[in-house]
């Protein structure tokens, strides 16, 4: 476990300032960091798949992943007809390029390279509509979010590691464990408890508020992860890339905020 923690610092240090840095700056340079994760993201969902035996269109899939990144720059006014008219060129391309491929399984790679772009840049780009939104209030709410997860994450770890026996769903994810599970509901709702007690957030916030932004963190933000562990699993192997050291993959990082962003952006839609 230590020469794991010593391992994941660097990347660490240097990810917890930059990612700040950035969410402060917002506009077209946060947009720009998130398009970035989420294309090298959509690449290693992409490469899982094909070890799994499918053939994603990766060109098309990382123009529409774009397009979708675009759609929320300019949220909540984006230019429907273009995107729409981009969207059906690029689903009429992709099944001309199919066809005369002569790949197996068609129907397949036309699912994978859609749920790809639905399932990282669909969900994972409302990160740029949030920090948007966010704009009024200093980008508090967004830090706090990502804190959560970031909190939730290491007392799942930390916890399951320590103390964890029973596992959750070994199947999908063997070290996984309940108490680990357990200890991430409790580090989000903790974070977002004192983070509202101290006046960070700035927005008044009850306890059904923190109860909901509990669930989506502690709960969802973990399915999150398991959904990834899912794909892994499937492709039989440990982490989804090599290119964070000691943290594997772009998509291992980014897993929780997967589910975590688009449902929190729905909740502040309603305050």
């Amino acid at each position: 476990m230590k020469s794991t923690f010593l391992t994941r610092l660097p990347i660490t240090l240097i990810g917890i300032p930059a990612v700040i840095y950035l969410l402060r700056e917002g506009g077209i340079i946060f947009a720009g960091f998130i398009s970035i994760v989420i294309f090298l993201s959509l690449i290693e969902f992409y490469d899982l798949k094909t070890i799994s035996g499918s053939r994603p269109n990766k060109f098309i899939g990382v123009l529409m992943a774009l397009a979708i990144c675009f759609m929320y720059i300019e949220f909540p006014n984006p230019n429907a007809i273009n995107l729409l008219s981009f969207f059906t060129i690029m689903i009429i391309l992709s099944l001309f390029v199919e066809m005369f491929s002569g790949h197996e399984n068609p129907l397949d790679n036309i699912n994978i390279t859609f749920g790809g772009v639905l399932y990282i840049a669909g969900l994972l780009g409302t990160m740029i509509a949030l920090r948007n939104w966010d704009s009024f209030n200093g980008t508090r709410f967004t830090m706090a979010m990502i804190f959560s997860v970031w909190l939730c994450d290491s007392c799942a770890y930390t916890f399951g590691m320590l103390w964890g026996k029973k596992k959750l769903i070994e199947r999908v994810s063997p070290k996984k464990t309940i108490v680990g599970f357990v200890a991430g509901i409790l580090g989000s709702f903790l974070s977002f408890y004192f983070m509202d007690n101290i006046g960070f957030i700035q927005i008044e916030l009850n306890l059904t508020h923190l109860l909901i932004l509990t669930f989506i963190v502690g709960i969802c933000g973990q399915l999150g992860d398991f959904v990834e562990s899912m794909f892994k699993r499937d492709a039989g192997v440990k982490d989804s890339g090599k290119i964070l050291l000691g943290h594997g993959g772009v998509l291992d990082r980014f897993d929780s905020l997967i589910f975590t962003s688009p449902l929190v952006f729905i909740f502040v839609s309603f305050l």
